[in-house]
């Protein structure tokens, strides 16, 4: 992707240049990874577009590094294990650590070779086109899972999406909805009452034709000319690895018992997929509700809500677009109000300096965290420099959020995420890098007089 000389140096945002680079140019770059230690590596072939630059996460207490795709070596996951890791106990977290990733990708990933050393050893293959790239993967709010049902399920699924086999894939999903559903005649009927749930053009597209030729129970077909079927030698019927027509059948049904599982991790495990997460975006206000007082925000429902007394301790606040570095205007914000407004609590935070302000509302009616350029980003100018620096940071700001900036709220004590917001969609907007470049140099400008007045006066 070509990227316009100005941006390279990232002065004027984050930019998405998407290169492939060689696995000793990403360890050189990245210091963590020249760590001496006992490392261990999932090499992995992925289903799915893998980030081009390495990421790093905190997975079951262990930090765990994502390994880009590059020109020369496999990508996948990799960890420096703990002294007192048993170095299988390490390979099996790293394992349900992608099929987590896997998982909120709605994708399959294989291991095909595990390896490690004294430095992240991945495998070699030559392999530099025909790669579904990106720039990284948002591991901001990563499930966990603590249920082994729940972490057993999804390196099923994770199975299922990666094998090329349509009668072991098939029977990997089965496998999976068996592992949210143990009781038979329990799964039986949950899949009779809700085989209509199923989400997805192609699931829905292959039960409208199988219902088309099938009569009867689909869940009974499912099960005994499917799982039955490949599992079990003595079955009749049995899949002929010969037969190209038990090979297609299976292929056409495949869709079906891949969103039966998916739809069953979710009502029996409670592990949701990323597109209902997204339907329900309840990580906007997940963390204010460890925050805001339960009177406080039942009466934020109510058209008329009555006089609420409550002491609301409310932490300091980084505000971060994520992909954008921190603004350091907006570190360490300071709570100066909270108070009811139009059915939501609004919040007020104040800069270290003093001479900005971010207020943004907490719809709990709609699960919303609303935040509005127009009214949400003040600043307040003191004749000082400090404060015409404040309008170039806002300046850039603004920027990175028409850019689809995706607002993350964290603790300033802790780093803990209490809020994210989805990537900001701008309507009827075109974006203007040399209007942009241009202000951004009339604030340099602005900045140098203040400086040299200040000097002058001193």
């Amino acid at each position: 992707m070509p990227v316009d000389n100005r941006l390279r140096s990232g002065q004027f945002g984050s930019v998405l240049e998407l290169k492939i680079r060689s696995l000793n140019e990403i360890v050189t770059n990245t210091p963590d990874l020249l760590l001496n230690g006992d490392w261990v590596c999932l090499n992995i072939d992925t289903r799915t577009s893998w980030p081009t630059k390495p990421q790093s996460f905190v997975f079951e207490g262990l930090q765990v590094w994502v390994m880009p795709l590059t020109t020369d070596h496999y990508p996948g996951l990799a960890a420096n294990k703990h002294a007192d890791m048993d170095r299988d106990e390490c390979f099996a977290l790293l394992h349900r650590a992608l099929s987590v990733l896997a998982w909120l990708q709605d994708t399959g990933a294989i291991v095909v070779h595990m390896s490690g050393g004294n430095l992240p050893r991945m495998i070699g293959r030559q392999q530099s086109t025909g790669n579904a790239i990106r720039d990284d993967f948002d591991l901001s709010d990563l499930p966990a899972i603590k249920d082994g049902s729940g972490k057993l399920a999804l390196a099923l699924i994770r199975e299922g999406r990666g094998l090329n086999h349509p009668g072991y894939s098939f029977l990997s999903f089965f496998r999976a909805l068996e592992t949210a559903i143990p009781n038979g005649p329990a799964r039986g009927a949950w899949v009779t009452a809700n085989i209509d749930r199923i989400e997805g053009h192609r699931a829905k597209e292959a039960l409208e034709k199988l219902k088309a030729n099938v009569q009867g129970d689909i869940g009974k077909h499912l099960r005994e000319s499917g799982r039955h079927a490949i599992a079990h030698a003595k079955a009749d019927p049995i899949i002929n690895p010969d037969d190209p027509r038990d090979a297609r059948r299976l292929d056409a049904e495949r869709p079906i018992i891949e969103a039966l599982a998916v739809l069953a991790i979710e009502d029996y495990l409670g592990v949701q997929t990323k597109h209902k997460a997204w339907r329900e975006h309840l990580y906007e206000l997940r963390g204010w509700k460890r925050i805001i007082p339960p009177p406080v925000i039942e009466a934020s429902l109510l058209a008329e809500p009555p006089d609420v007394f409550a002491n609301v301790n409310l932490p300091q606040i980084n505000f971060r677009l994520r992909r954008s570095d921190p603004f350091p205007l907006l570190e360490g914000m300071t709570p100066v109000f909270a108070g009811l407004s139009n059915q939501r609590v609004e919040l007020v935070y104040r800069s270290l300096d003093g001479l900005a302000e971010i207020m943004f509302w907490l719809n709990f009616a709609e699960e919303r965290l609303e935040f509005d350029l127009d009214h949400s980003f003040k600043l307040y100018d003191d004749g000082s420099a400090a404060a015409a620096k404040n309008g170039k940071e806002r300046c850039q700001f603004i920027w990175d959020y028409f850019g689809n900036g995706e607002i993350q709220i964290l603790d300033a004590d802790s780093g803990a995420l209490i809020s994210r917001v989805d990537a900001y969609l701008p309507l009827n907007m075109m974006a203007n890098l040399d209007g942009h470049i241009a202000d951004l140099a009339a604030w340099d400008k602005f900045i140098a007089d203040r400086e040299q007045a200040a000097a002058s006066n001193r």
